[in-house]
């Protein structure tokens, strides 16, 4: 397995700027896993956490993947200006995967952390107000683009 990232899916500042125009692109197929409230250990959590996988011969860049990953399961475009980014090897992906997804009742999809022909990853950060951040990565593969987004309402 190659963990090691050749460069990053893409930068805070091309999010930015594309987000306008990648927000109106339809979106190619996406597949995504969505686990709500009920689907973790603890009782009456506010977590939330999404799988997406979406293949490159539908998706010409990564940033695509991403926005298109975000809009799908409603995130407002306003908080693109506070995000960060910091690329991610492969190990760093699945260890961040699997920190966020300790607490779910069924593990997470395996496209997220089976990652033999892992190119590039990136994390990102979202501040969404009153203290609390929701956290996302996104890697590339050979055939495909994954991501995971956690995200807590608390």
């Amino acid at each position: 397995m190659n963990f090691q990232p050749r460069q990053t899916v893409f930068t805070r500042d091309e999010l930015v700027a594309q987000l306008p125009r990648l927000l109106a692109v339809d979106s190619p197929p996406l597949e995504v896993v969505e686990f709500g409230h009920c689907d973790f250990t603890i009782q009456g959590t506010e977590q939330s956490i999404w799988a997406f996988r979406g293949y490159k011969r539908g998706f010409a860049s990564g940033l695509l993947f991403w926005v298109k990953c975000l809009q799908a399961e409603g995130w407002e475009s306003e908080h693109a200006q506070r995000t960060w980014c910091s690329p991610l090897n492969g190990e760093d992906f699945c260890r961040l995967v699997t920190h966020w997804s300790r607490e779910l009742l069924k593990p997470v999809p395996d496209f997220l952390t089976h990652l033999d022909s892992f190119r590039s990853g990136l994390q990102i950060v979202m501040p969404v107000g009153g203290g609390c951040d929701e956290i996302g990565a996104v890697a590339e593969l050979g055939e495909a683009f994954v991501a995971f987004r956690w995200s807590s309402s608390a």
